[in-house]
């Protein structure tokens, strides 16, 4: 009877230590004694250049409203520029037709000024060089270039998967999870997975973000257009499998006692 009662017990504990879900596998930033923190500090963020096919927001502003008007025209509206910029850049839709879209000879078109080339510039070369452009018809123009395609796509073991945009020019692993809401209780951020296009080819990295040697890989900053995919853990799995065992079982045990019902009619 107490080995019985024992080998319940030893049970009881295996089944719990399965449905705990190791925090190894979900908390980020574990140091090791080995860890140096200064060897760990983030790079610079890389410039990302313009390239054909980008789509730019593009302003040019003087004191004269007239030509404010003329090069700004998607701005004017509702209570004045902000108001303008809001409604018709707050959406990818609204983004896409107001903004700037780079040829494939890496121009855009603007009026008065005619075409400039932006093709492989940063976006503070390209504000630099769109000034210079302005003041050659303009009087102490303000210029403002951003990206409007730059975006990551998060799926997985995420609170809020989808696509999300950035426009700040640079975009860190860490700060993509956070604009999705974090991960979920599943996650397995030992085994992320990172596609990324270069040139013709999707390259796959593999990234596990509980160590800190993350912060020196190359997918630490996101590129335009990068899939994040955060994989769920043993646990989920095993949940996921053991619910599809149960219904087999279930119905393999329906089955029985109806044929042992019948047997015995």
């Amino acid at each position: 009877m107490k080995k019985s009662y024992s080998s319940y017990i030893n049970i009881v504990i295996l089944i719990f230590l399965l449905s705990c879900s190791s925090t190894k596998k979900i908390q980020m930033f574990q140091e090791s004694k080995n860890d140096s923190r200064e060897i760990f500090i983030p790079p610079v963020p890389p410039e990302i250049t313009i390239k054909p096919f980008d789509n730019l927001y593009v302003s040019i502003k003087t004191l004269d409203e007239e030509v404010n008007r003329i090069f700004n025209p998607s701005n004017i509206g509702g209570s004045g520029y902000s108001s303008g910029t809001s409604q018709n850049f707050g959406d990818p839709t609204s983004q896409y037709i107001n903004g700037y879209r780079v040829a494939q000879d890496s121009t855009i078109s603007l009026p008065i000024l005619g075409k400039i080339n932006f093709g492989g510039l940063s976006l503070e070369e390209a504000k630099e060089k769109l000034r210079i452009r302005a003041e050659e018809f303009l009087r102490e123009p303000t210029v403002e270039v951003k990206f409007l395609n730059y975006r990551v796509n998060l799926s997985g073991e995420i609170r809020t998967p989808g696509v999300y945009y950035n426009y700040e020019g640079s975009l860190s692993i860490y700060d993509a999870i956070s604009m999705a809401n974090g991960i979920t209780d599943f996650a397995d951020l030992r085994n992320v997975v990172i596609k990324r296009q270069n040139d013709n080819k999707i390259s796959t990295y593999n990234v596990n973000l509980t160590d800190n040697s993350v912060f020196t890989s190359d997918v630490f900053y996101l590129q335009s257009n990068d899939i994040v995919y955060i994989p769920p853990d043993n646990l989920k799995r095993r949940r996921e499998n053991s619910d599809t065992y149960g219904r087999f079982l279930s119905t393999i045990s329906t089955l029985i006692v109806a044929v042992a019902f019948f047997l015995n009619l």
